[in-house]
């Protein structure tokens, strides 16, 4: 018995012996023979190692003056990140419980940051000024919110369920838009835990903040790619971002490149700088008036377009409520970062009303001083027009169809014009094209081909109702009559710079639309509109302006005209007859029975003041004396 349990541990032995070295055999053919590419390739990675080489965004700069002078508003700067490596941890805990109360006082004041982001840029304003809920409606009550205690005792059972992975060669401890604050980076630096790296990056930082946000954009991120989102950061990202260099080489063991050893380089181009046609100061007093205006009328949005006329390039590009392109994240409704500008289309209303005055008189069928009958409102199909006051005056020449905004001499004038004309004249001025201007995101609108208008079409879109327009298409066409008739392209950039030199932009009409002296003549009704006009509080003394109020009502979901909405804007030039600066100003659904007249007539004042005093052009006669009278051609 007791010799057969000696052969039975024998068997049991050389069986084991027999089962272990079978699977060294195997692990050894399996690691030489059948991996041995693979841990070749290991084996050689560690020595001879690849990197990307990251180029330098370009600058995005902006003009001040007639200098010249640039000043970046986009540029690069260094800053710090963090991230774990679970694997060189020995105690995974007492990293997490180290961490825990830092990185949540960090990211309570990044929060806090957002909030001040927030409110700096004036998002809150677009549910300031709406009705409080009813009381008939009930409220849930929120949830309470976690006491500091609380809240660290979660992140660090968080941290530490993420550091204890043995394997783990990464975890970030900041989301990709966040860098280490000042006080998380020193608490970092003089801990130095175990496993936690620090590591120094170029971030995009915006110098002067909010200034031209929607001009300019943002880079954010696709994945853990860098890209430019809209504005300008968006449509030249090909452009500021640059190519990616390469260096591959024999590496020793600390890492560290083998001179002798053959390695291949390629070295990373830097991105192209962008200088643009905004000026600083013009962009400053811009957005300070469009704040005041916006919070003085209480409107949910507005923006204010400045350019040159005669080239084309845009001087100031507005809109608030902004956002801050150094927390880009910090927003209420993504909504903010879009640019009205460039994406809105709206109903222009009675600026649309030089336009179809230019159109008319360029086809001999009327002058200024062409009379129409206004004995009342007119009916159009099932429609009754009327004017804006509701005040009839009779006899009406052309020049007090404009300076009253009589949508009923418009349509007068509409009928007299016809569809195919008109449908002619509305493309000429570059409705229903984009106008190419390089930022992200411009929208493309449609003027309805004539063949599809009925009657009431021809007379509501003679005064600026049933046609979709974005607020830089309605300029650039105010800005043909102020170039002698000449439409031109509308642009953001001055000039590119890369390692070849610098490609200066130059500007070149796109087409006549007008001839020069109907130009003048609708320039000079314009003019009168101010001096004689609805829209007196936009008159500088000292200087003749032209300018058109704009009131339109606004398409709700169902497609009809909202009875408590409507779009408020202001376009005009000046001085005639030499314009250097023209000006659109709109208000989206300011509080109350608001007339252009009285909202945004009086903002473009301030603004044309400033221009003028800025680029100190000479008065058109001596406002201290007796103003001459102004005549219309």
């Amino acid at each position: 018995m007791k010799q057969a349990n000696q052969d039975l541990r024998v068997k049991i032995l050389v069986l084991g012996g027999c089962a272990l070295f079978g699977i060294l055999a195997f692990r050894l053919v399996d690691l030489q023979i059948l991996k041995h590419g693979h841990f070749s390739d290991i084996a050689e990675a560690q020595r001879k190692r690849a990197s990307d080489l990251i180029p330098h965004r370009g600058t995005i700069y902006v003009r001040e003056g007639k200098g010249g002078d640039i000043f970046p508003l986009a540029s690069n700067t260094k800053a710090w990140i963090a991230y774990a490596v679970p694997r060189n941890m020995k105690d995974p805990h007492g990293v997490a419980r180290s961490l825990a109360p830092q990185l949540a006082a960090s990211r309570e004041r990044q929060a806090q940051r957002t909030r001040d982001s927030i409110e700096r840029t004036g998002q809150n304003n677009i549910l300031k000024f709406q009705p409080s809920p009813s009381p008939d409606i009930e409220t849930p009550t929120p949830e309470p919110s976690p006491t500091a205690e609380q809240s660290i005792a979660l992140l660090e059972s968080q941290l530490t369920a993420r550091f204890d992975q043995r394997t783990d060669p990464y975890e970030p401890l900041l989301r990709p838009y966040e860098v280490l604050d000042t006080e998380l980076l020193a608490f970092l630096e003089d801990k130095k835990l175990e496993g936690i790296v620090l590591e120094e990056q170029e971030i995009r930082t915006y110098p002067e903040g909010s200034l031209a946000a929607h001009l300019i954009g943002y880079v954010g991120f696709n994945d853990a790619r860098r890209v430019g989102r809209y504005g300008a950061e968006g449509y030249f990202d090909s452009q500021l971002r640059g190519d990616l260099g390469f260096l591959s080489g024999e590496r020793d063991t600390s890492g560290r490149i083998i001179g002798v050893a053959a390695n291949e380089f390629r070295a990373a181009q830097d991105g192209s700088d962008v200088v643009l046609t905004i000026d600083r100061v013009v962009q400053s007093f811009a957005e300070q008036e469009l704040q005041k205006g916006v919070e003085r009328y209480r409107a949910e949005r507005g923006s204010i377009l400045i350019m040159n006329p005669k080239t084309g390039a845009i001087l100031a590009m507005a809109t608030y409520p902004t956002f801050d392109p150094n927390t880009y994240f910090a927003v209420r409704d993504a909504r903010v970062q879009t640019n009205p500008i460039v994406s809105d289309s709206f109903e222009p209303g009675s600026i649309l009303k030089p336009v179809i005055m230019a159109g008319a008189m360029n086809d001999g069928l009327i002058e200024p001083d062409t009379t129409m009958v206004d004995n009342g409102p007119v009916q159009v199909s099932k429609f009754t027009i009327n004017t804006f006051d509701g005040k009839h005056l009779g006899v009406q020449t052309m020049t007090q169809v404009l300076e009253q905004s009589n949508n009923v001499g418009m349509v007068w004038l509409g009928q007299k014009m016809g569809s195919e004309k008109m449908y002619d004249y509305l493309r000429r001025f570059g409705f229903g094209e984009k106008t190419g201007i390089e930022l992200d995101g411009e929208t493309q609108t449609r003027v309805q081909e004539p063949q599809k208008w009925n009657v009431a079409t021809l007379a509501t879109t003679a005064f600026g109702q049933g046609i979709a327009v974005t607020p830089i298409q309605a300029l650039n066409a105010i800005n043909a009559i102020a170039n002698d008739g000449l439409l031109v392209q509308p642009h953001i950039v001055q000039s590119i710079k890369n390692g070849s030199g610098e490609q200066v932009t130059s500007s070149a009409p796109i087409r006549r639309v007008v001839t020069q002296q109907t130009a003048e003549k609708v320039s000079a009704m314009m003019v009168s509109v101010i001096e004689n006009g609805v829209a007196g509080l936009a008159r500088v003394p000292g200087y003749y302006l032209a300018g058109k109020t704009g009131t339109a009502q606004v398409a709700d979901e169902t497609g009809r005209y909202s009875q408590d909405k409507k779009i408020i804007t202001f376009a005009g030039f000046g001085p005639v007859p030499d314009p250097q600066f023209s000006i659109l100003i709109k208000l989206d659904n300011p509080y109350g029975l608001s007339f252009a007249s009285g909202t945004a007539a009086p903002m473009f004042h301030i603004v044309a003041q400033k221009l003028l005093t800025y680029y100190q052009v000479p008065p058109s006669y001596d406002a201290a004396s007796k103003q001459p009278k102004f005549t219309v051609p």
